[in-house]
């Protein structure tokens, strides 16, 4: 089996960020917390403050949630963000090099 390339994370969002997220299944109000893992279009959020009537629901997800960075907004960001990884882009080939790639080469019969 191919191993996966990891994610290079582009998003606004930095393990550490202290998020606040909207209600979702049963939650009934807005829930703030860390974010612990940022995956593509999601974060895994620790729950750290919520309201009193969501702590069965809270207790119940293991103060864990899977929440939509479009949905998320950032309260505060963290002081020691991850080192990103600056993706590697492969060079275009120059106007002389696509040039050269198209031309047959033809030698002259001396």
């Amino acid at each position: 089996m191919a191993k996966k390339e990891p994610m290079i994370n582009t998003s606004e969002f930095d393990i550490g960020d202290y998020v606040e997220a909207p209600a979702f299944a049963n939650f009934e109000h807005d829930f703030k917390g860390i974010v612990e893992k940022v995956y593509e279009h999601a974060l895994l959020v620790m729950i750290t403050d919520n309201d009193p009537s969501d702590e069965a629901t809270v207790v119940e997800y293991n103060r864990r949630a899977i929440t939509r960075m479009s949905d998320t907004k950032i309260l505060v960001k963290t002081d020691n963000p991850a080192p990103r990884e600056v993706p590697v882009e492969d060079e275009a080939p120059t106007k002389d090099e696509k040039t050269a790639s198209k031309t047959a080469i033809v030698k002259d019969d001396e």
